[in-house]
């Protein structure tokens, strides 16, 4: 979006574009086609987007493409049809537009030969972690085998998200998100979660799953998976209903997480997550003498403050409401599962063995462990809103955790803001008109205040 108004960008081809990422500083964009290739764009001056290189990324279509984060390089990572994840590195010395520019520094293959359906990176100072889902409901994180070379990488470890693989034939839905701060929420670290805990979303079918990831109390090097903290779902009058996606807000001087998703039934939901903070769990981490909690929570959230983006942060929630936007006509498509013979984890973490029943995260680890209790503090989920927008597939938040984009079968793009009401509203909204769909500028105004939001310019 420029200061004029959104741009469109020549793809130069025909075909449907699957996925789309900016940059941490939003001057890059790389996009993933139906027609197997990856495309990169450059913002340069006068907010024009020029194309820096196209070339075949994968054997079918591009199905997810993500960057790596701002401190390691300009690292892309894809997966496609083929079945495969590949890792690019931008290569300063090749000349724009000659397919070049990104060569293919590290390629895998599924090891269950289903496709993965899901990636995300994480960043944490110098430390990088891939998290990879595939069609079954196989989730996996991965480490560089050295922390600032990028075509060599280790299997950290891996769980099924929903106990065991999922049925052939059945229509599935697996996505990742990570929450991109360098730390958790304040008020988890005050209870005792890890500093240095990666918080991971992960849609199985119609239900969200929040990990807390750290390090084990050994020698280990790598992440490691324990249960769920806690689990979204969708309410019980939708069963049937897909999570189709998932995003976690990025904003840390919040007191609490927010989290969106994006279901089949129509409705675009956002969640707060809450961590109650004791008296003594917050003595227990604040100063040496400090006996007041409440200072120590304020001394700690001034800290967080100090690092995150300049932004007002969201008012607190005022409970949960409804509101409803005009549906637009659009075709709804669902996943479906492959016929495939499905490993199981190996011992340990280690590469998947075929045959071996599945291992989960609880057998491995200790309920004990402080590592456990680092990762399984309570939480607590609330339904914050519910907005209608028909066919909505697709929901993420832009870098200052504050604005929320979602998109659907209508082919439109709608970004969302909380007001100072506290209630979610629709502050802009673009894209293709149906034929016979046009609306005046009065009309397109009365919809938005009979729908409860707001269109065309922020609150």
């Amino acid at each position: 979006m420029t200061a004029h108004g959104f741009k469109e960008l020549d793809q130069g081809t025909s075909e449907l574009v699957l996925a789309a990422h900016f940059n941490t500083y939003g001057t890059r964009l790389v996009t993933g086609s139906a027609d197997h290739r990856i495309r990169v764009f450059d913002k340069g001056e006068n907010e024009s987007w020029t194309q820096v290189d196209v070339w075949r990324g994968h054997n079918g279509e591009v199905l997810d493409v993500k960057w790596n984060g701002a401190t390691v390089g300009q690292i892309i990572g894809s997966i496609g049809q083929d079945l495969k994840l590949k890792i690019w590195q931008e290569d300063p010395s090749q000349p724009h537009s000659s397919g070049r520019c990104f060569p293919e520094i590290f390629s895998q293959s599924s090891p269950n030969l289903v496709l993965y359906v899901s990636i995300d990176f994480k960043n944490i100072r110098h430390e990088t972690v891939l998290a990879l889902v595939t069609r079954d409901g196989m989730l996996s994180l991965h480490e560089p085998r050295k922390s600032d070379i990028f075509d060599d990488w280790i299997q950290a470890d891996l769980i099924w998200v929903c106990g065991d693989r999922m049925p052939r034939g059945r229509e599935t839905s697996f996505r990742v998100s990570f929450q991109q701060s360098q730390r958790p929420n304040i008020t988890a670290v005050l209870s005792g979660l890890d500093e240095k805990a990666l918080s991971l979303a992960v849609v199985g079918m119609d239900t969200v799953k929040i990990f807390r990831i750290a390090k084990p109390d050994d020698d280990s090097s790598s992440y490691r998976f324990h249960n769920p903290v806690t689990e979204i779902t969708i309410p019980r009058n939708t069963q049937g209903s897909l999570i189709r996606d998932v995003a976690w807000s990025p904003a840390i001087w919040l007191t609490y997480d927010l989290i969106a998703t994006a279901s089949s039934d129509g409705y675009l939901r956002l969640y707060e997550i809450t961590v109650p903070v004791t008296s003594g769990q917050t003595r227990s981490r604040s100063k040496a003498g400090d006996n007041n909690p409440q200072q120590a929570l304020t001394s700690a959230m001034k800290s967080a403050m100090a690092t995150a983006p300049t932004m007002s942060p969201f008012p607190t929630s005022n409970g949960k409401s409804l509101v409803h936007r005009s549906p637009h006509s659009g075709i709804t498509s669902g996943l479906h599962a492959s016929t495939t013979t499905t490993p199981t984890p190996g011992p340990g973490g280690g590469p998947p063995s075929v045959g071996l029943p599945g291992t989960s995260a609880l057998a491995r680890l200790s309920e004990t462990s402080a590592y456990a209790q680092s990762t399984q503090i309570p939480h607590n989920v609330s339904l914050v809103q519910e907005i209608r927008q028909e066919g909505v597939w697709k929901v993420e938040w832009l870098r200052n955790g504050a604005t929320l984009v979602s998109t659907g079968d209508e082919g439109r793009v709608c970004l969302w803001r909380r007001g100072i009401e506290g209630v979610w509203r629709e502050f802009a909204d673009f894209g293709p008109e149906m034929e016979g769909e046009g609306e005046e500028e009065g009309e397109r105004e009365d919809r938005g205040e009979r729908d409860g939001v707001g269109v065309g310019g922020e609150e």
